[in-house]
C-alpha cells in the first residue's frame, strides 16, 4: 500500500478526484493506478503511477484516488526481501502496492529504507 508522506517544497497535500474505474477491478486503499483506454488499471510492474488509490472496492463506475507528482513522497513496503539503494529506481509488486528489489526498468526512486527484510518500509516518489 502506497501511503502519501509529503510533498517537497510545498505545504500542499495531495488533492482527492474521482475518475473513472473499471468496474471488473478490485481496488484497494493504496493501490498505484494508471489510466488504461480511458479507465483506472493497477500499474504495472515496470509503469510510473499517475494516481494511489484513496479507497477501495468492486463494481465501482469511479474511484477517488491521489493524483502522482514527481515532488511527492509516498511510504510503502519491500515486497520481498533485498537491499535497494536511495537514488535508485525499483519496480512495483505485482500486486502494484509495494516495491520490489529489482532495479531494471524501475519507476520508484528510493528515498530512504528501513531494512532489508519483506516488510521493512521504504519511501519512494515517482
Amino acid at each position: 500500500m502506497f501511503g502519501y508522506r509529503r510533498t517537497n517544497n510545498s505545504g500542499v497535500a495531495p488533492t482527492i478526484k474521482q475518475v473513472a474505474a473499471n468496474t471488473a477491478v478490485t481496488y484497494s486503499v493504496g493501490d498505484a493506478l494508471v489510466l488504461t483506454s480511458g479507465k483506472l488499471a493497477k500499474a504495472g510492474a515496470t509503469v510510473a503511477p499517475e494516481y494511489i488509490a484513496a479507497q477501495g472496492g468492486l463494481g465501482k463506475s469511479a474511484l477517488s484516488v491521489y493524483q502522482v507528482e514527481n515532488n511527492q513522497e509516498w511510504e510503502t513496503t519491500l515486497s520481498t526481501a533485498g537491499t535497494l539503494t536511495v537514488g535508485v529506481k525499483y519496480t512495483l509488486s505485482d500486486t502494484s502496492d509495494s516495491v520490489t528489489a529489482t532495479s531494471t526498468s524501475g519507476v520508484a526512486e528510493v528515498v530512504s529504507v528501513a531494512g532489508t527484510t519483506s516488510g521493512s518500509a521504504v519511501v519512494v516518489r515517482f
